[in-house]
């Protein structure tokens, strides 16, 4: 009668569960859906909150894409947060799901290893990130080919790290190709290719070659002015740079006038 009377409590339980389990798998739409809104709306914490409720939800169902968005997700947002460790962890089981039932040249698993070579980075393992961005890289080449925004984005990661290690012909190098790659998709006027010019000016400047990274600075100066206007707080951020790399020249009235530029709109 006990043996008979545990099994009912097991069976009651177990059902219980699997009930439970098959009612929360049919909201992971649901709470998918709100992660994507609060993280377009710049919402992070939230969109943590759902995504992890998502990736809960989808436990109980086959859609092992959709958690492993999830995960990617998760990885990704809490490495802006600065929670590496967990980052890390989520971004690891995303590789898991995409190593064990994923094609080796998904794109999906191109973002893990996105996600996985921004926090390595983040934790000043460059050559762990490297890794990471030369596998995205060439996954996104096989599968997109060389003129894709995407390819563009892993050169600009790549060109990043190598800023880094202090490694600047290699940075350059990749910032260039990245920028090639914006300027043929999105011609010379946006804010893609503003952003390839920003990154050359910096490993210029680091490379004290000081002209060269003036004339990438102001040719993103130039564009951020046409795409925001000209007291858009990005503006601010190249007067800052360009003031520095004259002070470095030793140009302190064109440093001291690019400097009170960037303060202009700091203050408005």
């Amino acid at each position: 009668m006990i043996k008979n009377t545990f099994l009912y409590v097991l069976l009651a339980l177990s059902s219980a569960f699997y009930a439970n389990g098959q009612s929360d798998s049919l909201e992971a739409p649901r709470y998918l859906r709100m992660a994507e809104d609060y993280k377009n709306n710049a919402a992070f914490d939230s969109a943590v909150f759902y995504y992890e409720k998502a990736a809960s939800a989808l436990q109980y169902t086959v859609k092992r894409k959709h958690l492993m968005h999830c995960y990617n997700q998760l990885g990704i947002l809490l490495t802006r947060q600065d929670q590496y460790e967990k980052a890390t962890d989520y971004l690891n089981k995303a590789l898991s799901i995409g190593q064990t039932t994923l094609d080796s040249n998904d794109l999906l698993l191109a973002v893990t290893y996105v996600g996985l070579g921004v926090v390595t980075a983040a934790e000043e393992k460059y050559n762990q990130s490297l890794v990471y961005h030369n596998k995205a890289l060439a996954i996104r080449l096989a599968k997109l080919g060389e003129y894709h925004a995407d390819v563009a984005t892993s050169y600009g990661n790549i060109g990043n790290v190598y800023l880094r290690t202090k490694d600047y012909d290699k940075s350059i190098d990749a910032h260039l190709k990245a920028m090639q790659i914006r300027e043929k998709l999105f011609g010379t006027s946006s804010s893609e290719v503003s952003q390839s010019y920003y990154h050359l000016g910096n490993a210029y400047r680091e490379k004290k070659e000081y002209q060269t990274s003036l004339e990438y600075y102001d040719k993103a100066l130039k564009n951020r002015i046409e795409l925001l206007g000209p007291n858009h707080k990005d503006i601010a951020i190249l007067y800052n740079a360009m003031s520095e790399v004259y002070y470095l020249m030793g140009d302190k009235d064109q440093g001291a006038f690019y400097h009170s530029k960037a303060v202009g709109i700091d203050k408005q």
